[in-house]
């Protein structure tokens, strides 16, 4: 049996599937990764709401499920995709502190989905096309976060040294819960974690794992489903860094740092560092391995280009032996002809005849272009 994947990315929120697709799904087994759910709506009315842990206690798994559903009497039946998570979501901004400053860095906003609240992700699909991606969230909340979140938050900060203190990160958490709680909410989103990312080397090693990510999805390469889990792994360790950075500014502000926040600070710094090198000996290696097809490409078409040359030369040289030939028979054939008319011999037969050779010879010349042409 088929499987069907519905999140064929890690970009991919929620997908909506109509009820054309349903009858197709009741022959493939749909596959539920842990933080997943699935929801049945029935004429506007939500049904089950399947888990991993659900469907695994099934008998028969989802096809045998959704069998069930599609023999109940109704008008409209859809089913409603859902990463539960958590998920990342970065709202790059631009803004200015209180002696002018432009600062540029990215709010990032940890959002779960708890399972009562899938059916609200109807509002958003009511007006939309029914895939939601993470872009499409951020496009949704980026200007209420900035509106809210950022501009308040960098308010209070008198110069850049202020953006790494622990009074700024706070302010900006506050306001990200205060700020955005409604919006959220009528989306099926609860925030559970939100801080800025306004350092220049992390705010590139963010964009570095979005880049990453996007030239997966959009390649046709083979393993690309194990290649993106590594991605979204390394990107969740900068992003715990981060995090964890953030928590040891905040400590040390109370004065209550403690040695296993230090510890597991410098274990997270120490493994974002192997992790990147791998990414980068990946890398290293797959750009070695483009340059040599590249390098095997050229040398094929250089062959290639020496071999059409040659053979183009060869068929210039025959044409000009050809051409000089035919000019030397005319010649030759008019010498001829001067000379029976002399002796009063041209008459229609010998005419006749010398056009038939002529006529020959061209035929014979014709056919040895056309090989020299296959």
């Amino acid at each position: 049996m088929v499987n069907y994947k519905w999140r064929d990315s890690p970009d991919i929120v929620a997908r909506l599937v109509n009820a054309d697709k349903i009858q197709t799904l009741a022959t493939q087994q749909v596959l539920l990764k842990p933080n997943e759910a699935c929801a049945l709506i029935v004429d506007g009315r939500i049904g089950d709401v399947l888990t991993e842990t659900l469907l695994k206690s099934m008998a028969g798994g989802f096809s045998r499920w959704i069998g069930d559903k599609l023999g109940v009497t109704a008008n409209d039946r859809r089913l409603l995709f859902a990463m539960t998570g958590p998920m990342d979501y970065w709202i790059p901004f631009e803004g200015q502190i209180a002696d002018g400053e432009k600062v540029t860095g990215f709010a990032n906003l940890r959002l779960r989905m708890d399972l009562e609240d899938v059916p609200k992700l109807l509002n958003y699909f009511a007006n939309n096309n029914p895939t939601l991606t993470r872009d499409g969230v951020i496009k949704i909340i980026g200007d209420e976060v900035k509106a809210r979140v950022v501009t308040p938050a960098l308010a209070g900060c008198a110069s850049a040294a202020d953006l790494r203190d622990a009074a700024f990160l706070e302010r900006f958490e506050m306001s990200a819960e205060s700020g955005m709680r409604n919006l959220l909410s009528n989306l099926g989103f609860t925030l559970l974690k939100a801080f800025p990312v306004t350092n220049p080397t992390d705010m590139e090693l963010v964009q570095r794992h979005r880049a990453a990510v996007q030239a997966k999805i959009s390649g046709d390469e083979a393993n690309v489903e194990a290649q993106l889990a590594h991605y979204a792994q390394t990107e969740a360790l900068t992003l715990a860094r981060i995090e964890v950075e953030n928590n040891v500014a905040r400590a040390h502000a109370r004065g209550q740092v403690t040695v296993e926040l230090e510890r597991e600070l410098k274990d997270l710094r120490a493994q974002e560092a192997r992790w990147d090198a791998e990414v980068k000996f990946e890398r290293d290696k797959m750009e070695i391995r483009v340059d040599e097809a590249d390098a095997k490409t050229k040398r094929a078409m250089d062959m290639f280009a020496e071999v059409q040359a040659r053979k183009a030369e060869r068929i210039a040289n025959k044409q000009e032996f050809q051409k000089e030939r035919m000019e030397s028979q005319n010649d030759f054939q008019k010498e001829l002809m001067e000379l029976a008319a002399e002796h009063g011999a041209l008459t229609p037969e010998v005419i006749q005849e010398m056009l038939r050779q002529q006529t020959a010879q061209k035929a014979i010349d014709g056919s040895g272009d056309e090989d020299s042409n296959s």
